[in-house]
C-alpha cells in the first residue's frame, strides 16, 4: 500500500477525485464516431454528419484541407470538399481531438505544450499500429489511446495551478523523471489519475487500463487479452519517449538519420522489451512524417494560445 498519506497529500487527493467527478461527460460525438466502421458503405456520410455537428470545427476543418499540407488549384469552400480532400480516417481524428480540446482548453504554454506532446504521441502511436501489424493493434483505438494517455496531468494543472512550472523545474527529461518530478510535487503521478477520469469518462475499457498504466512496464501475462493491451501500452510508450526527446531537443530533427536512430535507440526502446513495437530503424525514417503531421493538426486545431 506503501506510505500513508500526510495531511497535505490527503487534501490533494480529496481535490483530485472532486476534479475528476466535475468533468464534463465525454462529447457524444466521440461515443459516435468509436463506433463506426471504415468497412460501413456509409462511413463517408456518417463522419461528415459527424463534422458538421459543430460550426466552428467545420470553418477549422476547411481551413486545414485548404493548408499546405493538401495543397490544391481549387480552395475548399464546404464540409463535403473538405472531407473528400482530407480524407475521411484523417477527419475522425482531427473530430476527437477537437471534441477533447474543447474540454481542456489549453490557457498557457504548459498546457499548450502538453496539447503540443499529446497530439504528437497519438499521431505518433497510430502510426506504429499501423506499422506493427502482427501486434493486431487498431491504429485508430492507438491513436485515442495515445491523445488521451497523460489526461490525467490536465487534470492536475487544473487543481495545482503551479504545478507545472514546480514539476518542470526538476528538470525531467523522460517519462519516469516526470513520475518522480510529479510525486515530489504534488505527491500523486498523473497515470492512475488519467485512469481514473477515463473511466468517469465510459472509455472502453482497454482504452482506460492503458491511460492508468501506461508507465507500467511489467508485462508478463499469459491470456490474449492482456497481451493485446500489453502490446497498445507498449505503442503508446515509445510514442511518448519519442515525443518527450523530439520537444526536449527539438534540434534532433537536423541530425543525420543514423545519429536521430542511435537516440532513438537510446531514448526510445525500454530495456524492458524483448522486442520492440517496431525497429529504430523504422521509426527514425518515420519521424519527419509524425513531426509534420502533428504540428499541422496542432495548428490547424487553433490550439495556440498567447505566450
Amino acid at each position: 500500500m506503501g506510505k500513508p498519506l500526510d495531511q497535505k497529500q490527503e487534501q490533494t487527493l480529496k481535490q483530485i477525485i472532486k476534479a475528476v467527478d466535475q468533468l464534463p461527460t465525454l462529447p457524444s460525438v466521440i461515443t459516435q464516431l468509436m463506433s463506426l466502421s471504415i468497412s460501413d458503405e456509409r462511413f463517408f456520410e456518417k463522419v461528415k454528419q459527424l463534422a458538421e455537428q459543430d460550426p466552428t470545427f467545420t470553418a477549422r476543418l476547411i481551413k486545414i484541407a485548404n493548408s499546405s499540407a493538401f495543397p490544391s488549384i481549387t480552395p475548399v469552400t464546404s464540409i463535403s470538399h473538405a472531407v473528400s480532400r482530407i480524407g475521411s480516417r484523417r477527419i475522425k481524428e482531427l473530430i476527437t481531438t477537437f471534441a477533447i480540446a474543447k474540454i481542456f482548453v489549453p490557457s498557457n504554454k504548459s498546457e499548450r505544450d502538453l496539447w503540443a506532446h499529446s497530439i504528437q504521441v497519438a499521431v505518433a502511436s497510430q502510426l506504429i499500429a499501423s506499422i506493427a501489424t502482427e501486434l493486431n493493434i487498431n491504429p485508430e483505438e492507438a491513436y485515442l489511446a495515445g491523445l488521451l494517455h497523460d489526461i490525467g496531468r490536465f487534470v492536475l494543472f487544473n487543481i495545482i495551478p503551479d504545478g507545472p512550472e514546480k514539476i518542470d523545474k526538476q528538470e525531467w527529461d523522460n517519462p519516469e523523471h516526470l513520475l518522480e518530478a510529479e510525486k515530489k510535487v504534488c505527491g500523486f503521478n498523473h497515470a492512475a489519475l488519467g485512469g481514473f477520469a477515463a473511466k468517469r469518462w465510459g472509455l472502453p475499457e482497454s482504452i482506460s487500463d492503458v491511460i492508468g498504466r501506461h508507465h507500467c512496464h511489467d508485462h508478463s501475462i499469459l491470456n490474449q487479452q492482456e497481451i493485446k493491451k500489453g502490446n497498445l501500452i507498449k505503442i503508446i510508450q515509445m510514442g511518448d519517449c519519442l515525443s518527450v526527446m523530439l520537444m526536449k531537443e527539438p534540434d534532433i530533427l537536423y541530425v543525420t538519420p543514423k545519429e536521430l536512430q542511435a537516440q532513438i535507440e537510446s531514448k526510445c526502446i525500454h530495456e524492458s522489451w524483448h522486442v520492440p513495437p517496431i525497429s529504430s530503424l523504422l521509426l527514425q525514417s518515420e519521424v519527419l512524417n509524425i513531426h509534420h503531421k502533428s504540428s499541422n493538426t496542432f495548428i490547424g486545431l487553433g490550439l495556440c494560445v498567447d505566450e
